[in-house]
């Protein structure tokens, strides 16, 4: 019984021999399919790849535009305590105090040789000597809120700072603390800044403040 002859050895002709891909052979119909389907997926593709560099160009200039707060060295004993916003020291022995620090805007840190209370808000306008103060004032450094009085209302120099005033807090008892009231124009922030500490320490947190 002889041997069929092959297609190569049959002598037929290869009607498409230039559009073998991977041994199988593509009819013109099939070209023509593969064709749209690759418009198809470029049509798809090239949208998300667009979208896709916008959202890391558009997260990247957020990222670039958030507030990061002025950088301050801390000298030796002391830690850089930065809020997004404003930036000041405080001594290395006061951590964050969690019973007055909450996500409305108050941080504490405190220690063994006093304590720094901190109040952030949002304002459009820079602040007066003598406006009302954020509640939070009463409540630092006391396990109630305590009456308290604010004098001596006075502008103080704050770098960065729009607008800045300097008070003395006092309580019936002899409890007195220096209080520091800055505005940061740029992002419409204003911090309260309550220290109660030695005069030395006092003036290194505030001489540190910046916006």
């Amino acid at each position: 019984m002889s041997d069929l002859p092959t297609p190569a050895s049959s002598g037929a002709a290869d009607l498409y021999p230039s559009r073998r891909r991977g041994g199988l052979v593509l009819t013109p119909e099939q070209l023509v399919a593969r064709k749209r389907n690759r418009r198809w997926m470029l049509m798809i593709a090239v949208p998300s790849v667009i979208v896709l560099v916008l959202a890391l160009v558009a997260s990247g200039v957020a990222e670039s535009n958030s507030p990061s707060g002025p950088r301050v060295s801390a000298p030796r004993g002391y830690q850089a305590v930065n809020d997004g916003y404003f930036s000041y020291i405080v001594p290395s022995t006061w951590p964050t105090n969690p019973d007055f620090t909450d996500s409305a805007g108050d941080v504490d840190h405190s220690g063994p040789s006093g304590w720094a209370g901190e109040h952030i808000g949002f304002r459009a306008t820079a602040p007066v000597i003598g406006e009302a103060r954020p509640s939070s004032l009463a409540d630092f450094g006391m396990q109630k809120p305590e009456p308290y009085s604010l004098s001596g209302g006075h502008p103080i120099h704050v770098t960065g700072a729009a607008a800045a005033f300097g008070y003395d807090m006092t309580r019936p008892g002899g409890f007195h603390a220096t209080v520091a009231d800055a505005w940061n124009s740029r992002y419409g922030v204003e911090l309260w800044l309550v220290v109660n500490a030695s005069p030395i320490v006092t003036r290194q947190v505030l001489s540190h403040l910046r916006a």
